[in-house]
């Protein structure tokens, strides 16, 4: 009669036991807040280049803007985006990421704040922006990134596409 009573118990045991040895054996080790990645540091740096801007009323390019990456306090990227035309993104919280090995660095990631010129009324408005996505070979110096942002008045949803290089010869 006792080894009844066990018999519940020790199965209960079994299942836990069972549960436990099956779990993930391909546990990801956790970020460790405030240390930089290799990869984020290899991508710091300024990027020289051009912007293509799309928006339900513009479709134009701009010449001489920058993409720099910084290193922030927490190990992040920080990212600053400078058009002369229309003014200054900053986003914080970007990762970069090397998944081929070939020292060609996806960034993630990130969102923030663009501090826009007013042609029209003068001064400055600040919107949110977001990186979309980014592509950066330091090697090279070559930058590739798409940021968006949301205009509330006038242009409403704006795509601005950076790279590195010459600017085509035709402006659209």
């Amino acid at each position: 009669m006792k080894l009844t009573k066990l018999f519940p118990l020790l199965a209960l045991l079994l299942g836990a036991i069972a549960f436990v040895a099956c779990g993930d054996d391909e546990e990801q080790e956790p970020q460790n807040p405030g240390q930089t990645s290799e990869a984020n540091k290899e991508v710091v740096g300024t990027y020289a280049g051009w912007t293509h801007l799309t928006t339900a009323f513009i479709d134009r390019n701009y010449t001489d803007d920058t993409f720099a990456l910084a290193l922030a306090d927490d190990g992040t990227l920080v990212g600053t985006f400078t058009d002369a035309t229309w003014g200054v993104a900053t986003i914080t919280g970007i990762q970069a990421t090397d998944e081929n090995g070939d020292y060609q660095f996806e960034l993630n990631g990130g969102e923030g704040s663009f501090v826009m010129n007013n042609p029209r009324q003068g001064g400055t408005q600040e919107f949110a922006c977001k990186l979309e996505s980014g592509l950066v070979s330091p090697k090279d110096k070559k930058a590739a990134v798409v940021i968006s942002a949301y205009m509330e008045v006038g242009h409403g949803d704006m795509t601005f596409t950076f790279q590195t290089g010459e600017m085509p010869t035709e402006d659209k």
